[in-house]
């Protein structure tokens, strides 16, 4: 029978080198918390969604003799339901 040497497996996840400071700044901005989005209405009356410093003009229609939002929000959960599995 062969005598095999041992490993230290500790070692096999040393890093051979380490990331420069470029790196570990993008990591660090990665790991930030991001701005929480919102919706706000404007004083005329316009509605937007904002995140960071984007802003996007909201406009919704709907059929007047369609489903209501809450149905059809319901749809969409069961039709993602049914792709997922």
């Amino acid at each position: 029978m062969k005598d095999f040497e041992s490993i230290d497996l500790c070692e096999c996840y040393e890093p051979m080198d380490f990331p420069s400071k470029e790196i570990l700044k993008g990591w660090k901005r990665e790991s930030e918390s991001k701005p929480e989005p919102y919706y706000g209405t404007e004083p005329d009356g316009e509605k937007f969604f904002y995140i960071g410093n984007t802003r996007i003009k909201v406009s919704e229609h709907f059929n007047d003799n369609g489903k209501p939002l809450e149905d059809l929000l319901e749809d969409v959960i069961k039709y993602s339901a049914k792709s997922s599995l």
